[in-house]
């Protein structure tokens, strides 16, 4: 009878007098994987540095004759840290419009407070992936080292713990190789939840054909309250957001030269470019771009314009790949992170965002074109190179096996996403503001005791 009420005045031309009725259920349209901050031991600490010890080496030893003896020998130690770093969201709501959207959505401000929890657990979980300490340490926005910094030694021996698969697609055999790289290093098995395999939704759909293909079902196991997730050997296979680049890409890149006290760059280069986005990851690069000819005392600038992201979220950081002066187009190897914010504005508050690079041969420098504005402290070299890491491509992805044990990897906190209460100001005297705040780290206690994978073609 009320439906037919309505249709009747509207039929009449009475619309505006139809109550407006908004079902009280919130779609929330902004969601992500994110299990490593749910999946990775935690470690309550309080002190503002994580610090730990490792034994590298026993006691030498070997055979005597009989009645022989041996040099007095003893094991070594080291001692390692982690700076914690620090996490926070700001929100507010007015008073007005928290009394006026209760009849909806109940309380506002807690609705608020929840879904900023939610993006708390998103920032730290992109950190883990993809934070980089050393190119944001003296910045407005210092980052933590994520797994993309501290697994990425491509270098075969010992401390291995990452294999380039060149664009080849995922199989089955990659991962056993992956699991037994990290077996030997950790001379350990590799064979349950203890371990976990983190990869992209994609990646994990890929996985799933080839075990449906061979007939081969694993078991399913609960490796956190209410996570429960397939296996490979075992293994927890994990789905993160924040390991695939949906399709985005950097925009185009405008290179050019400047005079540059220390420059010591020589010769043409070719570069592209890929921005770690907030709450995503690592993006497709940007098209190569071939600078002008520079000798010492000449430095070449990358210019462009910030990219958006999902969500239309920003850059975090941005990673620069360079070839060899010379070298051949496609060659471009990781030449170092960049700190997406230059500084902060006036007000203390306002991120100032990087819009040109400056690569000097020794430092890659984050710039805002307006004004010339530079970071207060001026980065004295590159940050994270390695020349066998390589530009992203389409469908290509990085695959990571971790320990789950807190000897290996642990995330120490000092606090956890805690909410504090931020009083309102005369100058808003309706505003109900709050802050959500942590204070952690991932310290990767053993990078040898980890596996990476990367440049896997995951298209299914």
């Amino acid at each position: 009878m009320p439906s037919e009420l309505r249709e009747a005045l509207t039929a009449a031309g009475a619309a505006a007098l139809i109550p407006k009725i908004i079902d009280p259920i919130l779609l929330e349209y902004q969601r992500r994987y994110s299990p490593l901050v749910r999946s990775i031991p935690m470690q309550r600490w309080e002190a503002d540095v994580y610090y730990f010890n490792q034994r590298t080496a026993f006691a030498s030893g070997g055979f005597v004759p009989d009645g022989g003896a041996r040099p007095v020998a003893n094991s070594t130690y080291v001692q390692n840290s982690f700076q914690m770093k620090h996490v926070e969201t700001v929100g507010a709501v007015t008073g007005y419009a928290q009394e006026v959207t209760r009849q909806v959505i109940g309380d506002l401000r807690q609705t608020e407070i929840q879904g900023s929890i939610r993006g708390y657990y998103w920032d730290v979980e992109t950190g883990i992936l993809w934070g980089n300490a050393a190119s944001t340490a003296n910045q407005a926005q210092p980052q933590f080292d994520g797994l993309d910094t501290q697994i990425s030694n491509y270098s075969a021996g010992g401390t291995q713990n990452a294999l380039d698969k060149a664009g080849n697609t995922l199989t089955l055999a990659m991962l056993d190789e992956l699991i037994d790289m990290v077996e030997q290093n950790a001379a350990m098995p590799v064979f349950d939840d203890t371990w976990m395999i983190v990869m992209s939704s994609t990646a994990n759909s890929k996985i799933a054909q080839l075990l449906t293909n061979q007939q081969r079902f694993n078991d399913r196991v609960e490796i956190a309250a209410g996570l429960i997730v397939p296996t490979y050997r075992n293994v927890p296979l994990i789905k993160t957001s924040f390991l695939s680049s949906r399709s985005y890409s950097m925009g185009a890149v405008t290179p050019g030269t400047v005079t540059y006290s220390g420059a010591t760059l020589s010769g043409i280069y070719k570069y592209v470019l890929t921005p770690v986005i907030s709450r995503q990851g690592e993006t497709l690069p940007s098209p190569e771009v071939t600078s002008s000819s520079v000798s010492a005392g000449t430095a070449v600038t990358l210019s462009f314009t910030p990219p958006t992201g999902l969500d239309g979220l920003g850059p975090q950081l941005y990673k620069v790949y360079r070839t060899a002066a010379g070298g051949a187009s496609g060659s471009e190897t990781f030449l170092g992170y960049v700190d997406a914010t230059v500084g902060l504005a006036s007000d203390g508050v306002t991120p100032v965002i990087t819009n040109q690079i400056v690569d000097t041969g020794v430092a890659l420098i984050p710039e805002q074109t307006s004004g010339s504005v530079v970071p207060g402290i001026l980065p004295g070299q590159y940050f994270g190179t390695n020349t066998s890491m390589y530009p992203p491509a389409a469908g290509l992805e990085n695959l990571y096996l971790l320990s789950r044990d807190r000897n290996n990897v642990v995330r120490p906190y000092v606090r956890e996403a805690q909410p504090l209460d931020v009083y309102p100001t005369t100058a808003s005297p309706d505003t109900l503001p709050y802050a959500i705040i942590g204070d952690t780290v991932l310290a990767v206690r053993a990078p040898k005791y980890g596996g990476r994978l990367s440049r896997v073609q995951v298209a299914v």
